[in-house]
């Protein structure tokens, strides 16, 4: 599975369950995530808490 790194800091919003509060998770610069598919102008990556989120690619970097 490929790996990328956040360019910058941001916070994104995570929705465990549909019907459900989404959570803003707050991501660190240099912060790696999983990127499980890709599409367009986003990717669909897991962080370490294996929480999904639609990142755009403009905040990842792939690693080598």
């Amino acid at each position: 599975m490929p790996s990328a790194t956040l360019t910058r800091a941001v916070t994104l919003q995570h929705r465990s369950n549909l019907g459900e509060e989404p959570e803003d998770v707050s991501f660190e610069q240099g912060q790696k995530v999983s990127v499980l598919k890709e599409w367009g102008e986003s990717a669909l990556c897991k962080n370490e808490a294996g929480q999904l989120f639609n990142i755009p690619k403009d905040l990842l970097q792939k690693a080598d």
